[in-house]
């Protein structure tokens, strides 16, 4: 912008060349009303009694530069020829409160003999100039590129003396008065500067004189130049926290917010106000939404009449509350409501063309758009999506390495290939998120995207890695940095995850990706509950009636790795030789560091036949696809109950290899022993595999093979007991994404049995079997599953029908 500034007064426009030395001139650097403009403009803005000038110089936020508009209205740019120093003229600075919107252009003082300023009988709309002479003195250079630009083909010199026709300031409603049958009323062309001053930037300044001339300014013009000081404060102070990653990124956005509140409270309830009001309700909603303060954005956004006009920036600022909120239906809709306010001239004088700090741009909403579909599951739509912003792209072939297009195209690009993982072609997307890579190494949102992928697919080591390295490039990178934390819990390192969070603190409370890890430690830090209900009823062989239900309680973490838990289970079932229960209860504790799970319980079995006894696990997983598991139990709930009704108990020890390669396969080989107080020694050794099969948005079909073995020493046992058996089966699984609101979702499964059962002594039959399974996640990560399916097997050579139902529940408090 300061190079704005002396481009446009050592060019053929400057007004510099043409004013009066004896009247001081003031130049203030604003942003252009036209983005897609270079050429930096100059305009009079208002004159102050005593004859001074304040020009508002006002030009795009990158330029000098050589302008492309692409079919969505953003601006592709290019760097221009060299551009001319300043003038001895001072470009003076706003005041303090908007020195975020404006930029202080500052020459050398003019000579001590120029002339001074005639005093003033009211103060300067800036701060004190030196005079300057009409016709200052420029070096050589200067001069050498003042007539390279009067002789430019492209722009005619004007003629000696002439001084080009300023342009006017914006008009907008609130700059006008009645008029009546003899014209104008006194006093408009002073609403015209003030105005005009109060969009170019300089509302502080602006609302100081119009408070010198109650003559004109009424009070709801005074709370309207106001509210347009507010927004400049407000959006600076959002570029500040966009800026910034130290502590103290929140100062200046505090401080608008207090003005803002307080000014909301000194604002009358009035319908006069009422645009006032919801324009300051729009700010407010910017503040809050860079605050972090998420529900009082929404809160605020929400008392807006809905006839009333909102800007684009109030409305991206709610979609991120919505979404940050989980609640991306009413995301979508405003994020479709800014796209179209940006295809409308807006009539509010604060958002004609003049942007305070860095602004929201068309992809920025289609981006949030985006995702706005994505957590709703809305794939048609959001590939539509990405089909407007390739079609707001300049051509390939018409883009410049300087041009901010690139960028563009990068993240269309890496939009595209995160879609393509989202809808189950992880092969695809993975693919071309390498070859961005490959473009641009060095990209942090392209790595970012990269490991979150990896991650979402259960390589946790592998995106652990990917977000360390990411972050020796970035060491700011507060994607990297919370990935890093996600992917720490899930590895179960939990000391580096406790760091993490501690890092940041509150410093990011408006960061999405922050308060995902938040999410996922808040979870980690608190108590959890998980209920598993099992039942059957039918399978006469096993039990006529069959019910369990087994809860267990976790305490918070203690010294991070460490967890105590209370257990209970509890069965009941009716067979053809009596009824049977059994409960019992435990206490324990488990360690979890990194791939190392240890798990360790005292038990109590209740009745006649209670015995005290107790059971641990180990679990170390070597890498992403490798891990393994033994465990043992000396009073085990797994015998069949007709076992406990005949006073059995049992001991058990199990030890299972599982391979997992994504989601996309995986196997397990696991061998279990019992030893019966019978006598009875049974084994059992499984072998399952399963592989995708089909992907499509929303659905996909998994196909698994499960073969396994059992057999028992003691043949003639009052439960079911065969000396040999073998099981094969084919399970096709079908699951439908049915319904999902950020981190909510409603998933269907449906299974498909298919197989043979072989009996020594009773030969082989066939096995056929389906249930439905609905999963359910909630807020908090609270989750619910439960299912309903019906079995045809064989046992001893009779038929049995059964139907089966089951339900989980885990509530992290």
């Amino acid at each position: 912008m300061l190079l704005s500034a002396y481009a446009v007064l050592e060019s053929k426009d400057g007004f510099a060349q043409g004013v009066d030395a004896a009247k001081p001139v003031v130049f203030m650097v604003a942003l252009a009303d036209n983005a897609a403009s270079s050429d930096p403009v100059v305009r009079p803005v208002m004159t102050d009694a005593s004859g001074s000038t304040v020009y508002a110089v006002t030009a795009s936020t990158d330029v000098p530069q050589d302008t492309v508009s692409d079919a969505s209205g953003v601006p592709v740019s290019s760097p221009s020829g060299n551009v001319a120093p300043a003038p001895a003229e001072t470009v003076a600075q706003e005041s303090a409160a908007s020195a975020t919107a404006t930029a202080p252009v500052t020459a050398p003082a003019a000579p001590a003999t120029a002339p001074a300023a005639a005093p003033t009988a009211e103060p300067p709309l800036a701060p004190a100039t030196a005079a300057a002479p009409a016709t200052p003195a420029a070096p050589a250079p200067m001069q050498q590129a003042q007539q390279a630009q009067d002789n430019s083909p492209t722009q005619p010199a004007p003629q000696p003396g002439q001084q080009p026709a300023p342009q006017p300031a914006p008009v907008t409603p609130q700059m006008q008065l009645p008029t009546t049958g003899n014209g104008p009323q006194p006093g408009e062309d002073l609403r015209h500067q003030i105005f005009g001053l109060a969009t170019s930037g300089g509302a502080n300044r602006a609302l100081e004189e119009a408070k010198k001339r109650p003559d004109v300014f009424s009070a709801v013009d005074l709370a309207e130049i106001e509210e347009l000081a507010i927004r400049q404060e407000v959006r600076g102070g959002r570029s500040k926290v966009r800026a910034m990653t130290s502590t103290d990124r929140f100062d200046s956005l505090d401080a608008a917010i207090h003005h803002a509140e307080e000014f909301d409270k000194r604002l009358p309830n009035t319908p006069e106000y009422a645009q006032v009001r919801a324009s300051l309700a729009g700010d407010r909603t910017v503040a809050y939404a860079a605050r972090g303060r998420m529900e009082d954005a929404v809160a605020v956004f929400e008392t807006i009449p809905q006839n009333s006009e909102v800007s684009a920036e109030a409305l991206a600022s709610v979609g991120d509350a919505y979404s940050y909120l989980q609640q991306p239906a009413k995301s979508e809709a405003v994020y479709r409501r800014a796209i179209e306010e940006t295809r409308a001239a807006p009539s509010d004088a604060a958002t004609l063309g003049y942007q305070y700090g860095s602004h929201t741009r068309l992809i920025d909403l289609r981006e949030g758009l985006f995702y706005a579909l994505t957590d709703q599951n809305k794939y048609a739509q959001a590939h539509q999506v990405l089909d407007d912003i390739h079609a707001g792209l300049p051509p390939a072939d018409e883009v410049h390495p300087w041009d901010p297009a690139n960028d563009d195209y990068l993240r269309y690009y890496r939009l595209v290939a995160q879609y393509q993982i989202y809808i189950g072609q992880t092969k695809e997307g993975m693919a071309g998120l390498q070859r961005l890579e490959q473009q641009v190494p060095f990209n942090a949102e392209v790595r970012d995207a990269q490991a979150d992928a990896v991650l979402g697919t259960g390589q946790t080591r592998r995106a652990r890695d990917m977000y360390s390295a990411t972050l020796t490039d970035h060491p700011d990178n507060i994607e990297a940095l919370s990935g890093l934390g996600r992917a720490s819990i899930a590895l179960e390192d939990y000391a580096n995850a406790h760091r993490i969070n501690t890092a940041f603190d509150d410093t990011f409370p408006e960061n999405g990706s922050v308060r995902s890890f938040k999410r996922d430690y808040q979870a980690y830090l608190a108590p959890v509950l998980t209920v598993d209900v099992n039942g059957e009823h039918g399978n006469s062989v096993l039990a006529d009636n069959e019910f369990s239900i087994d809860t267990t309680l976790y305490s918070p973490p203690i010294f991070d790795n460490w967890r105590v838990f209370s257990h209970t289970f509890y069965g009941y079932a009716n067979t053809d030789i009596g009824n049977v229960s059994r409960t019992r209860t435990g206490i324990g504790g488990d360690y979890r560091n990194g791939p190392l799970t240890v798990t360790g319980e005292a038990t109590r079995s209740m009745g006649s036949d209670g015995r005290t006894g107790g059971n641990g696990e180990v679990s170390y997983a070597f890498n992403d696809y490798w891990s393994a598991s033994a465990g043992v139990d000396s009073d085990s709930n797994a015998l069949p109950m007709k076992a406990y009704l005949n006073h059995i108990w049992g001991k058990t020890a199990e030890a299972s290899l599982n391979f997992t390669d994504t989601d996309q396969r995986s196997a397990s080989l696991s061998y279990s022993a019992a030893r019966y107080s019978d006598s009875n020694f049974n084994q059992e050794i499984a072998l399952s595999g399963t592989q995708r099969v089909f992907t499509t948005a929303n659905q996909f079909v998994n196909i698994s093979l499960n073969l396994s073995t059992d057999s028992n020493t003691i043949t003639n046992a009052a439960y079911f007991a065969p000396s040999r058996d073998y099981t094969a089966e084919v399970v096709a699984m079908h699951q439908w994404a049915i319904w999902r609101s950020g981190e909510k979702a409603l998933v269907q499964r449906f299974y498909l049995t298919a197989g043979a059962y072989n009996e020594r002594g009773f030969g082989t039959s066939a096995e056929l079997g389906a249930r439905i399974e609905h999963a359910w996640t909630f807020s908090h990560d609270i989750t619910l599953k439960y299912g309903f399916g019906v079995l045809s097997h064989a046992y001893d050579g009779s038929r049995e029908f059964s139907e089966i139902a089951y339900a989980t529940l885990t509530v992290p408090f």
